[in-house]
């Protein structure tokens, strides 16, 4: 799998570790958060097919042991005094057996609770052998392909796995602590935000998606708490939330859960000061969440309200295209014919660059044509 080409390429022995109980709760206090956005950019050897995340994760890792991970990757080598704690099919227990020692955990699990994001899966499966799988139920489409969990066990059952975990698309996630009466882990998500919290059962739904996998690399000899660095980490934000309940409410209504959808969409709507972007996408998947309950006239509305928040994004004219055509109504009909004509006008390179930033700075949002926006080198 192409995820791991970066990962093989710093490998070392697994750590051993003495038999230790284990406390009920454990923060690892101080370690820093890179969005996204702040690596998207990096070139190193592999660079060009692993998602940012990945990069954002590793750096955050190797900065909080004071170390830089870019310059070791072109190095191709760990630093110095340094292993790697890895394994796959991995337990609950595993994870918070090294948080419990101070070291942050690498895992890279499925795109949301509900779904899991395709990359080339169904093509590769078309060629080897037909598979028969759940297709996904409508959404707008901004966040690609994605099935749900039981149509990942398909694809896999019929020996069509690869490109489940493709580097392209799959997303890598920091864990930093986890609390056994609340049940959650707290994360940094470069995508999400810091410290964000998942729940057991969610997580382990999500992670059994990818294989349970997890990466650490650190000191041979951890160091005591008291002398590691501590950086402040900025508080979660709205946008941050907002993020979250997007992937979320992508996943319910490729599931086929759209009333669901449309109260985690609505509740992230009522959040103050979302920026542009993340109103823009929620509006669009709540039109789809809307149609797909039978409420076309409010779909229609919330597919206009999207518009009026940014109207440069070719995808948002295709969806409100598409809700116009199905009204008898022939100054409606008119209007879609107008909306996709916009729809092609804005589907240029150029045009969906410029909306990435917005739409797409701290995670993947696809341009019109299937193409990643948000992730590209200028």
């Amino acid at each position: 799998m192409r995820f791991l080409l970066c990962l093989v390429m710093l490998a070392a022995p697994l750590a051993v570790w003495p038999d230790e109980p284990v406390p009920a709760n454990f923060l690892i206090e101080g370690v820093p958060f890179i969005g996204y956005h702040d690596v998207r950019d990096a070139a190193y050897p592999g660079s060009d097919v692993i998602n940012p995340s990945l990069t954002a994760v590793a750096q955050i890792m190797y900065g909080y042991w004071g170390e830089d991970f870019i310059a070791s990757a072109r190095a191709k080598s760990l630093p110095a005094g340094w292993t790697t704690s890895s394994g796959d099919q991995a337990s609950l227990d595993d994870l918070k057996s090294l948080l419990a020692r101070g070291i942050p955990v690498q895992v890279a699990p499925a795109t949301t609770p509900d779904a899991h994001r395709l990359y080339s899966t169904p093509k590769l499966c078309a060629v080897i052998t037909p598979v028969s799988y759940e297709r996904p139920r409508p959404a707008s489409g901004s966040l690609g392909e994605l099935v749900s969990h039981r149509a990942v066990e398909q694809l896999r059952e019929g020996g069509c796995g690869v490109g489940l975990n493709d580097s392209v698309f799959l997303t890598s996630k920091l864990l930093i602590g986890y609390d056994d009466e609340r049940r959650i882990f707290t994360m940094h998500d470069p995508s999400f935000g810091p410290q964000l919290e998942l729940g057991y059962d969610e997580f382990s739904r999500m992670w059994a998606v990818t294989e349970a996998k997890y990466w650490a690399r650190h000191p041979d000899v951890v160091p005591p708490e008291s002398i590691r660095p501590a950086t402040a980490v900025r508080a979660r934000t709205n946008d941050d939330e907002a993020a979250v309940a997007l992937f979320r409410a992508y996943g319910l209504n490729v599931s086929g859960r759209y009333a669901e959808s449309e109260s985690t969409i609505r509740e992230a709507l009522a959040l103050e000061g979302l920026g542009a972007g993340r109103r823009h996408l929620l509006q669009l998947e709540l039109a789809v969440s809307l149609n797909e309950t039978g409420r076309c006239a409010e779909a229609i509305e919330a597919a206009r309200e999207a518009q009026a928040s940014f109207g440069d994004y070719a995808l948002a004219h295709s969806v409100l295209a598409n809700l116009l055509a199905c009204s008898d109504d022939k100054a409606a009909r008119n209007e879609a014919k107008r909306e996709l004509k916009r729809a092609t006008d804005l589907c240029s390179v150029k045009a969906q660059r410029r909306v990435a930033d917005e739409l797409g700075r701290d995670f993947h949002v696809m341009g019109c044509k299937g193409e990643l926006l948000g992730w590209y080198r200028p």
